[in-house]
């Protein structure tokens, strides 16, 4: 699961040391599908005030490098001792331009910077991992982002289906690939077979995913790069129903 990032006191020169924190829980993966399905960067966050003093003119502000999101600043008018002070306004808005553009994982970091009366209470920087667009990160990061990278639309899918359509009259049924509207199980099980066939006359090999993909994740193929290429991991080929539900060893 995504790291919490507790956050304490790094740079003060007043009484206040150790006793000012964040405590947040920040996504610690980023990719272009993330912007699409609006993820979250930040989960929850909350401001605690554990000093015996009372900061007024209170700003939280968080950057990335690279700029991979928009600035944030978060104003607070006073901080009570004892204060916890949770704050509701999470929305940071992504950079989809800078994300759309990577095309291989870079390494980047968020920074918090807490100060009161413009002196520096506490700054932290959080490594975080920038992913390719193609890149998925794994059921440890984005298990909820694995069907985003599912594409029916792909210009590879048209030709793998007008094939399945030439296996189905060749064989003496319709060439119509009207899914369920027959009614009839066997009809569907019969455009199921010709996709099938379609599907093994692309003669794909099987490629070896990376270690522990599963939880690290890994890039996934296009249908278009794998009928180019004839090449497939286990996620590529059943990450892009209904064409790529089989493979060929």
């Amino acid at each position: 699961m995504p790291e919490t990032n507790n956050i304490e006191e790094q740079t003060t020169g007043t009484d206040t040391s150790k006793s000012i924190a964040v405590n947040a829980d920040i996504a610690t993966s980023f990719t272009f599908a993330s912007h699409q399905n609006a993820i979250p960067v930040i989960r929850s966050i909350t401001v605690e005030n554990d000093s015996d003093q009372l900061l007024e003119n209170c700003q939280l502000e968080l950057t990335s490098s690279p700029a991979f999101l928009r600035a944030k600043t978060w104003n607070i008018d006073r901080l009570f001792p004892g204060d916890k002070l949770p704050l509701t306004d999470r929305k940071v808005d992504l950079d989809p331009h800078y994300l759309s553009g990577l095309n291989e994982a870079e390494r980047g970091e968020i920074r918090l910077r807490l100060t009161a009366n413009q002196n520096t209470l506490l700054e932290e920087h959080l490594p975080i991992r920038l992913l390719a667009r193609d890149e998925w990160g794994g059921v440890a990061d984005m298990a909820e982002l694995l069907p985003a990278f599912v594409m029916p639309n792909d210009p590879g899918i048209p030709p793998v289906l007008r094939a399945a359509a030439e296996r189905l009259v060749a064989h003496g049924h319709s060439g119509g690939l009207d899914g369920y509207q027959s009614g009839k199980p066997e009809r569907a099980y019969i455009l199921t077979a010709a996709i099938y066939s379609a599907v093994a006359g692309l003669r794909l090999h099987y490629s070896e995913p990376p270690a522990s993909f599963e939880m690290r994740g890994q890039k996934v193929r296009r249908p278009s790069v794998v009928c180019e290429e004839k090449l497939a991991t286990c996620l590529d080929s059943s990450g892009n129903p209904p064409i790529f539900s089989t493979r060929q060893k």
